[in-house]
């Protein structure tokens, strides 16, 4: 049997091998499950890792999406998460983003974990033998301190309870494309700008 990969959901990482300069002693704000920090723009004071991110950004929207008029991925908000143990990060998805990141500043691969999730409505549901990418409805990567990933905004997302004794921190983000999106000839041209 020949099996295709029909459509796939692109979820890109990254490593970040730098050392980690990050003021993680903000003012906090409560979340549903969390805290997140005041400042909403938080890349906007770390010049080194916003160039890695944004180089990284290019690569994967070069790879997935592939335009071919000149556009880019500009980030439009950032913010860091406190996830202390037995906290948790709730279901959600980014709405006026493309494309959402998480840059983990301090997390555990051995307990750390992002799940994603398969937001559609099943008519018909079979119980599996085994899990696998097209029977499940969740899927989870571990991420550990410097990893980067990049996913599109419509996919819901989360974290369970952190175990262990350290809270994860992590930076998410938001984008939204800049440039020259659609085709003239086709009617569905959009000059966007900064």
């Amino acid at each position: 049997m020949q099996l295709e990969n029909l459509f796939p959901i692109p979820v890109g990482f990254f490593k970040y091998n730098d050392e980690i300069d990050i003021d993680v002693n903000q003012p906090q704000r409560v979340n549903q499950g969390n805290t997140s920090s005041v400042d909403n723009y938080v890349l906007k004071k770390l010049p080194d890792l916003t160039t890695f991110i944004e180089k990284s950004l290019h690569t994967y929207l070069m790879s997935t999406i592939a335009p071919k008029n000149d556009v880019r991925l500009r980030i439009t908000q950032s913010w860091l998460n406190w996830t202390k143990p037995g906290q948790y990060h709730h279901k959600h998805a980014h709405p006026n983003s493309l494309i959402s990141g998480c840059f983990y500043v301090k997390a555990n691969k051995e307990t750390d974990k992002i799940f994603f999730y398969k937001d559609k409505y099943q008519q018909i549901k079979f119980p599996p033998i085994e899990w696998n990418p097209y029977n499940s409805e969740s899927w989870w990567f571990p991420v550990g301190s410097g990893d980067l990933v990049f996913f599109p905004s419509d996919l819901v997302h989360m974290v369970e309870p952190v175990g262990g004794e350290e809270t994860r921190i992590s930076l998410a983000f938001n984008t939204f494309p800049v440039g020259y999106v659609g085709d003239e000839d086709g009617l569905t041209a959009l000059h966007l700008r900064t």
